[in-house]
């Protein structure tokens, strides 16, 4: 991936509750501004040389670690992220990064589920249609009651298979780690999310995080991470879905 993608420069169409979901995840208050979310996905991701700094000077200062611990752009989260998941000699493209990602840490989150937990991943409906709303996706075929595995099966064959799979690990990654968003931050990325991890040990897995955190600080980033891509996808369909109406109200003028 030669092209890099500045973080705070996808954050530049994001309105006000997706900045707060961030901000939130990121351990920030939630009126944080891109900059201060970048910030802090910087200092997270440089743990190792952050504790190695510490190690060697009794005080750190932010401000004066540019240098050592460099913001990393999107590609390289992708890549740091796949890595972590083992999955990164299968990646070659953005959009394998964003698709093969959720899907690692949905397995993961299912491999450490015990037979009832996972069963109820498998039988327990909820409403979706806050999820494709979100999104401005109207269609009744992949709306209504369903099942997280239906909805993932449902949204891959819509094409809309990175914004679903991206949503559910996120619900998996943030209750891992035991992260509870403010109600009211759900509604911008998606009401979906307050049903998946809200009720108490919907998606728990354990009271530990996926990761030994001995280099990047991933237990803190995969839910960031998942929040960008999700996100991301949310607002490319949405541009879709408004272009496409578009098309149509000329061609009835």
């Amino acid at each position: 991936m030669k092209n890099q993608t500045a973080l705070k420069s996808l954050f530049t169409s994001w309105d006000e509750r997706d900045i707060c979901i961030l901000a939130i995840l990121c351990e920030l208050d939630e009126g944080a501004s891109p900059q201060a979310i970048t910030e802090q996905i910087r200092w997270l991701y440089n743990s190792r040389t952050r504790h190695r700094i510490k190690s060697n000077f009794k005080r750190v200062v932010r401000q004066d670690t540019g240098e050592d611990m460099p913001c990393p752009s999107y590609e390289v989260l992708l890549a740091g992220a796949a890595r972590k998941l083992g999955i990164h000699k299968h990646c070659t493209s953005i959009d394998d990064y964003e698709r093969f990602i959720p899907q690692a840490v949905i397995v993961t989150a299912l491999a450490r589920m015990n037979p009832v937990q996972r069963n109820r991943f498998f039988t327990d409906e909820f409403n979706a249609t806050p999820m494709w709303e979100a999104a401005g996706v109207k269609s009744r075929e992949i709306g209504g009651l369903r099942t997280a595995a239906s909805v993932l099966a449902l949204a891959n064959a819509s094409g809309y298979a990175v914004y679903a799979g991206a949503t559910t690990a996120l619900g998996f990654a943030t209750h891992a780690v035991g992260i509870t968003l403010p109600y009211a931050a759900y509604t911008g990325l998606s009401a979906t999310i307050a049903q998946l991890i809200g009720p108490p040990g919907w998606l728990a897995l354990a009271t530990y995080g996926f990761f030994k955190v001995t280099g990047t600080d991933w237990n803190k980033l995969m839910p960031v991470l998942l929040t960008i891509i999700a996100t991301k996808h949310r607002h490319e369909i949405l541009a879709r879905e408004s272009s496409l109406n578009s098309k149509n109200m000329k061609l009835e003028n």
